[in-house]
């Protein structure tokens, strides 16, 4: 059998794309830096938020990006080669955007049980795609034509491509931050210069725009799985 990526892979990649630049149009950037302490820093990052959301939030979406794309294709490496996913454990987490947020005092537990649930999504996914890989067309929606029914194209979006999952099912296990370096992100200037660099957590704020962004993408792919099907 050949099997090809490719078809996966550019449709996993359009969701994660229209994902993110609705993720970065709905994330309130002021809510972010008012969720932690007020200080003269914040106060200061408040009066530009656009700066912040240039030089801060961008780049942390562009690595978002690259980060779930490079778990994916490590997932279609077992799913091409046949191999269960326990075989790339390793590199999965590795590149888990999940997994290097987990909060660093989290019983050990505690982390191994979000460890594993993180696998088993991974394992949710191989499964899902498996079809895909195995069609025959290097075309997203035409292999998916190929590959599954209407029910199972639904299935695969809402269910599987989906990515907030687990953080809302264990949302206390995470602790997402970014730090912020007044002067890089203000342009400088004596005073600005002198303020001290702060730790900014936007873990609520990430789920509910991502959350947001997710549903929207998923109305649009059903809707055109409705259309196409």
């Amino acid at each position: 059998m050949v099997v090809t990526r490719q078809a996966a892979r550019s449709g996993f990649e359009a969701f994660v794309e229209d994902a993110l630049s609705y993720t970065e149009a709905e994330f309130s950037v002021a809510k972010a830096l008012q969720d932690g302490p007020a200080s003269t820093v914040v106060d200061r990052l408040l009066s530009d938020s656009e700066a912040v959301r240039e030089h801060v939030l961008v780049p942390e979406l562009e690595a978002y990006r690259e980060q779930v794309l490079a778990q994916f294709d490590v997932l279609l490496d077992s799913v091409e080669t046949g191999d269960d996913v326990e075989s790339v454990r390793d590199a999965l987490l590795s590149t888990d955007v999940y997994a290097q947020n987990l909060r660093a005092d989290l019983p050990a537990a505690r982390r191994a049980a979000v460890r594993d649930r993180l696998l088993d999504r991974q394992r949710g996914l191989a499964s899902a795609v498996r079809p895909l890989v195995e069609a025959p067309e290097d075309d997203f929606w035409a292999a998916a034509g190929s590959a599954y029914d209407r029910a199972e194209m639904t299935s695969l979006v809402e269910d599987h491509f989906a990515f907030t999952a687990p953080m809302a099912d264990h949302h206390a296990a995470f602790r997402m931050t970014t730090p912020i370096d007044p002067g890089a992100v203000l342009g400088g200037g004596l005073l600005v210069g002198r303020l001290p660099s702060i730790d900014v957590e936007y873990t609520d704020e990430a789920l509910r725009s991502m959350r947001r962004a997710e549903r929207r993408v998923i109305r649009e792919t059903t809707a055109e799985i409705d259309r196409r099907f």
